[in-house]
């Protein structure tokens, strides 16, 4: 590794360190160390060491996830890697919503390859209780690989039922010869104590000045919470190369620890596993009370029915996940009006002072460290 890759590895860490405080509840950092496993195509397989800072930043309109990585392969050689990406969610009509992204990341292999990428793009999404889908495009500048201007255009499709969230999607990439369609089916299962990921996907059409190649492949994750602050993980398979992003194909095997380094923990709350949208709800498993969304985005009534509370709290990302109290408006019937975008938020409750929850007929979703926040949809 060269002195170069040191001083961005170690320069990456205490930047997370640094900003994470001032935000705290809206931000989450982290830090992951793992051994892996690899064979990248055209070349030998090697062992290598992995160290990963995260950091991601959740508001109801904008958010941001940023990974830089130092991986240490057996031959003293290393790769430095970053990414980032943002969001930012834009004008709403009913269930329509659009998204605005960008994109950039950069590499450098052994103190001399080095690469780069900026991508911007725009979604269009549909939401319905249990699924939806979008349509959009990426364009952007690559520097050290390819020549051309990197495009892509997908369009996907996801539903929501219990504990299993399933996604498709096709896409669609160009970069001046080279040129793949990629059609991928993914899932993400939730359980109490485990959160399993997988994928499958196949190029069935490519071309490049090298030529044709049409691929097969899959991936598949589990991780484990063994706190609110540490998880364990484990995954392999094979993914293909991306020219856009720089990637090369590989197949692989890895274990690691990622431990929270800073924010808030989500709180640990009894599954739930059932859909909410707008004030409509389907019968649930015990659990707490639900919680109904009425009127615009500006103006906004959410409403809890609980007949044994003598005080009733909220927090979500629309909060800031600042507590917000309730007022007592009839019988057993609890409100406050807020501002709260179109979009899918995450959201807890508590009644009386006692534990946070997701509201009952809320999607479950469970973070890497074991913390768990339900999920609406506001139309």
């Amino acid at each position: 590794m060269t002195r170069r890759g040191w001083r961005v590895g170690l320069a990456s860490v205490a930047w997370l360190l640094s900003i994470g405080s001032p935000l705290a509840g809206q931000t989450e950092g982290s830090f992951g160390v793992g051994a892996s496993l690899v064979k990248y195509d055209g070349f030998l397989a090697s062992g290598a060491v992995v160290f990963a800072p995260a950091l991601r930043f959740d508001s109801p309109r904008l958010s941001f996830a940023g990974q830089g990585s130092w991986t240490v392969f057996e031959s003293g050689r290393g790769v430095i890697q970053g990414n980032a990406a943002t969001a930012w969610l834009a004008g709403a009509r009913g269930s329509w919503r659009l998204e605005l992204s960008g994109a950039a990341g950069a590499s450098e292999y052994a103190g001399a390859h080095a690469a780069g990428l900026l991508l911007a793009g725009a979604r269009l999404h549909v939401f319905a209780t249990t699924s939806g889908g979008w349509i959009g495009a990426n364009v952007g500048q690559s520097f050290g690989g390819p020549v051309g201007t990197p495009v892509e255009t997908v369009v996907a499709g996801w539903s929501v039922r219990n504990r299993l969230a399933l996604v498709g999607s096709a896409t669609a990439t160009w970069q001046g010869q080279i040129r793949h369609l990629d059609l991928v089916a993914a899932m993400r299962w939730t359980g109490p104590r485990m959160e399993l990921e997988a994928r499958a996907g196949a190029r069935p059409w490519a071309q490049n000045p090298e030529g044709a190649v049409t691929e097969a492949y899959g991936e598949i994750t589990a991780v484990m919470p063994l706190s609110r602050w540490f998880a364990v993980s484990l995954g392999g398979g094979k993914y293909p190369s991306d020219p856009v992003r720089q990637i090369l194909g590989a197949t692989y095997l890895n274990a690691g620890v990622r431990l929270r380094a800073f924010g808030r923990p989500a709180p640990s709350v009894p599954v739930h596993t059932t859909s909410v949208l707008g004030g409509r709800r389907v019968p649930t498993e015990e659990s707490g009370p639900p919680l109904e969304l009425e009127g615009s985005a500006e103006r906004r009534t959410l409403r809890v029915r609980a007949s044994d509370a003598t005080s009733v709290e909220l927090m979500g990302d629309f909060t800031d996940w600042v507590p917000v109290q309730l007022a007592r408006v009839a019988p057993a019937v609890w409100e406050v009006t807020l501002a709260v975008p179109a979009g899918v938020h995450r959201v807890n409750i508590r009644l009386n002072g006692g534990p946070w929850s997701a509201p009952g007929g809320a999607r479950l979703e469970r973070t890497e460290f074991g913390g768990v926040v339900g999920i609406v949809v506001a139309p």
